[in-house]
């Protein structure tokens, strides 16, 4: 009897073990599950107006390298190197403080504009991607290159005054075009000349 009896209970506590895990097996998400939370705080310290005027968007495309190199008491080893490209890509915007702007009358109907110089004003479309990684064999010794100072280096201050360099006749054909429009919209009559700083 009492062999039958444990049987019995050995039998119930199978079926119901089987049948958790069994239910477990067929539906997991209704007894095993995953939580997740996400919390943003944010705090705006201050809100600045700003007069600057974006006369010149240009994109800019490269492929710029990063290599490392290890080496053992200053000698250059083979194998310690390492190598990275990185593609990218993004939109530079070119243009003057709109607030530094004068604008003085020299005659009947006659004005000289001075604008000031040409900035860097931001960029946006940003894209940074690795193309290539080349290691050598031996490249653990050597620390891990890295891409966020890369990235620092591609968009560093010598890089935006490039731009301006670059396109400055441009960008004095577009000032010059932006205020004789504004100008010619209130009188077309109004003569100007424009002296850059």
């Amino acid at each position: 009897m009492v062999k039958k009896m444990t049987g019995l209970v050995v039998g119930l506590v199978l079926v119901v073990v089987l049948g958790v895990v069994g239910f477990a097996v067929l539906s997991p998400n209704s007894v095993f599950g995953v939580s997740t939370e996400s919390r943003d705080s944010k705090v705006i310290t201050a809100i600045e107006a700003q007069e600057q005027v974006v006369l010149l968007s240009a994109s800019i495309q490269g492929l710029h390298e990063e290599s490392s190199q290890g080496s053992w008491f200053g000698k250059r080893i083979p194998g310690l190197g390492r190598t990275e490209f990185v593609q990218y890509n993004y939109r530079a915007k070119l243009g003057i403080e709109g607030g530094d702007v004068t604008i003085e009358q020299t005659g009947d109907n006659q004005y000289l504009i001075s604008v000031p110089e040409f900035i860097f004003i931001g960029y946006d479309n940003v894209e940074f991607k690795t193309a290539v990684k080349k290691n050598g064999a031996l490249s653990w010794f050597t620390p891990e290159i890295d891409t966020a100072d890369t990235i620092t280096k591609i968009l560093s201050d010598d890089a935006k005054a490039e731009q301006i360099d670059v396109n400055h006749d441009l960008l004095q054909e577009q000032a010059t075009a932006f205020y004789t429009g504004i100008v010619n919209g209130i009188d077309d009559e109004i003569e100007l000349e424009f002296t850059f700083l």
